[in-house]
């Protein structure tokens, strides 16, 4: 792993690692990632460069930031820009063979709405209590909502916590609800969740004969914070290509 305050020849000579170019302003990260798209493109000429934007806000202003650093005529182009969810999805389906990693009955709009017919029958004291008197169905929706946001951010960040609680472990908080809810839905889903799924992929890349679809540099920019398990994922791939973080 390297950290580069500025762009190297040497980057553009290696194939595979992590590298990082660091900056104060993301103004400063275009000149090393185009230096670094020109001196390494792709195999084949139709073939467009991989770049993971952090978020949707960063994808529009990258996309223009490229077109007006290629100069007066502001075309920027074969660029397959996407968003880390996007790119995951991909490479588990060209690792695993799986359609998707965050499958649809773990997403928090269709999550909630599971979580809302548990609510009616689990055997919880202070689910009963809250869910007695007026208003009932408006706060049954409310607690699923609540609890389905909650779950989606531990399906990213404490896959670990699920797994035990899968398992029927404690884990290491006093769950209360949250434990004996998950075990309900994982039982019902009956599919791998993204963590699972994640985990299955980290393997794969490690362990497994794979060839990846492209060998230029992938491209990671403006990701301030990625939670452990996609760390995981792009340091596995960086055995494979060049993974650089901007």
């Amino acid at each position: 792993m390297t950290s580069p305050s500025s762009p190297t020849p040497d980057a553009a000579d290696q194939t595979k690692g992590l590298v990082i170019y660091r900056a104060s302003r993301l103004e400063a990260l275009l000149d090393p990632l185009l230096a670094l798209m020109d001196s390494a493109p792709p195999q084949y000429v139709l073939q467009p460069h991989n770049v993971i934007a952090a978020h949707p806000g960063m994808k529009q202003w990258l996309t223009r930031a490229i077109a007006r650093k290629r100069g007066p005529g502001g075309i920027a182009a074969n660029i397959d820009i996407v968003l880390p969810s996007i790119w995951l999805d991909r490479l588990a389906q060209h690792v695993l063979g799986e359609e998707a990693i965050a499958l649809r009955p773990y997403r928090r709009e269709t999550l909630r709405w599971r979580i809302h017919d548990v609510l009616g029958v689990i055997n919880d004291a202070q689910v009963s209590a809250y869910l007695r008197g007026d208003g009932v169905p408006r706060r049954r929706f409310q607690l699923a909502d609540r609890l389905a946001r909650i779950y989606s951010q531990y399906l990213v960040y404490r896959t670990d916590w699920l797994q035990a609680w899968a398992r029927g472990e404690s884990g290491p908080i006093d769950s209360g609800l949250l434990a004996p809810l998950w075990r309900e839905l994982r039982t019902a889903i009956g599919q791998p969740h993204r963590g699972e799924r994640l985990g299955q992929l980290i393997v794969k890349l490690k362990v497994g004969k794979i060839t990846l679809a492209a060998s230029e540099p992938l491209h990671v920019f403006g990701v301030s914070h990625l939670a452990p398990s996609e760390l995981a994922v792009l340091r596995a791939v960086a055995a494979h290509r060049m993974v650089v973080l901007y």
